[in-house]
């Protein structure tokens, strides 16, 4: 049997009255007693700041994804100041998520403007916001023609060996809802299937 060493308080007697500690049931002596830095006083609010941590280990997240995270664990009461510690820190910024994105959904082959557009405004992205990181998206994928280059590559890429210049009325139809379904606008798909003249 382990013997407690001379002087040291038995750890199952109560705190002095008058301790902060005694109220809290904790047995005189412990750590709490020691000066450092303040106990986490909201289990809950410990509990949200773990959540949105392992959310965001996953990927990078909107404030608004992790807001919902944080009301589908029951913890929308703590979202606030979640949130509020997680900008501080720099682990969110919906601004650099939204360049992100934007960069990735509208890569060659990927998806039109419109529907990237809708992908970020469904993330929590405000629509200023992604607007502007998908123009900054097309400028970078084709120097001003960055919607029709995109439209082009996809078309191509769909078309297969045939290659656009083989294809039916029938198939360049089919082929141009495709496009404008994958958020690609009418005037740029008409103008990679040759619908109208640019001339």
């Amino acid at each position: 049997m382990r013997r407690r060493a001379q002087g040291q308080p038995d750890e199952a007697a109560p705190a002095p009255q008058g301790s902060p500690n005694a109220e809290r049931g904790f047995a005189a002596g412990t750590d709490l007693d020691r000066a450092g830095p303040p106990l986490e006083t909201s289990p809950p609010l410990a509990r949200a700041k773990n959540v949105a941590l392992r959310y965001l280990a996953a990927g990078a997240r909107t404030e608004a994804q992790v807001r919902a995270r944080l009301a589908r664990a029951e913890l929308a009461g703590e979202a606030d100041e979640v949130v509020a510690w997680l900008l501080r820190l720099g682990y969110l910024d919906d601004a650099a998520y939204a360049r992100a994105h934007a960069r990735a959904l509208v890569a060659p082959g990927r998806l039109g403007p419109r529907l990237a557009e809708r992908r970020l405004l469904v993330a929590g992205v405000d629509r200023g916001r992604a607007r502007e990181a998908i123009a900054a998206a097309l400028a970078e994928a084709g120097a001003g023609a960055g919607e029709t280059a995109l439209c082009r590559a996809l078309a191509e890429k769909r078309a297969g060996a045939a290659g656009l210049a083989g294809l039916d009325d029938r198939a360049r139809s089919k082929l141009a809802r495709f496009l404008l379904g994958r958020g690609f606008s009418g005037s740029a798909v008409a103008r990679v299937l040759g619908l109208y003249d640019d001339g």
